[in-house]
């Protein structure tokens, strides 16, 4: 067994090791393949307000996200084709597509974690260093693919989950520049494990926190649920 505390590259298990171990951490890729769709609520805290907050993911790597600041409807979807937006306080008070370069950064999480069938699914695992976080030890894992995805996750040495996660966004304002996004507050929902807290920060600084209050595993959604003609 190797030092829990090692953080450098020579010293770290193989990351396939570390994915490994991570997947039956979070309840096991068997149980994960099996997920149709997840929806997360709870509250987005952005410059010292608090919003209410709803996200949506499903197969086909769909995806919603909806907040509600001060009594307006704010939403940003995909539907696996078309990424799409709607926010009446900045005047789009019909759906909007997005442009490729502003929907970046949604279109391009998959929904099923990279880390389950990773190499059928084209990605590469690689050990980096490890970074230390908030006082933990960690083990890089750096995965890509062919297509230009490219993130490097930090698991927490004992428990061997992520505790962050770095990438180089690829579009709207912060294009170009390195996100971290912290993970923490792992519950166990229905059999998988996940995070109900995380920080988006650039540059040390925080530009928002999201802290999820109840998570729905394979909820039932409208069938147009991803798509513009929702609203």
């Amino acid at each position: 067994m190797l030092p829990l505390a090692a953080q450098s590259v020579t010293d770290a298990p193989p990351a396939e090791e570390i994915a490994t171990a991570y997947l039956e951490t979070i309840g096991g890729a068997d149980a994960w393949k099996s997920l149709q769709a997840y929806q997360f609520e709870g509250k987005a805290n952005m410059q010292g307000m608090a919003f209410p907050l709803t996200v949506t993911s499903a197969m086909g790597d769909k995806t919603r996200v909806e907040m509600n600041i001060q009594g307006n409807k704010m939403v940003q979807a995909y539907d696996g084709t078309t990424a799409w937006m709607y926010f009446p306080m900045q005047g789009i008070t019909e759906p909007k597509e997005m442009s490729a370069e502003e929907a970046a950064d949604l279109t391009s999480s998959p929904f099923l974690d990279v880390f389950v069938d990773t190499e059928a699914r084209g990605y590469t695992l690689e050990n980096v260093e490890g970074r230390e976080i908030e006082g933990a030890p960690t083990y890089g894992v750096r995965v890509t693919n062919d297509e230009g995805f490219d993130r490097t996750y930090y698991f927490d040495t004992e428990t061997m989950v992520p505790v962050m996660m770095s990438f180089v966004s690829e579009g709207g304002q912060m294009k170009g520049m390195t996100m971290e996004t912290y993970l923490s507050d792992y519950q166990e929902v229905e059999n998988l494990v996940v995070p109900m807290y995380m920080e988006n920060k650039m540059n040390g600084q925080t530009i928002m926190s999201m802290t999820f209050e109840s998570a729905n595993i394979n909820p039932e959604l409208p069938e147009n649920f991803f798509s513009k003609d929702s609203m």
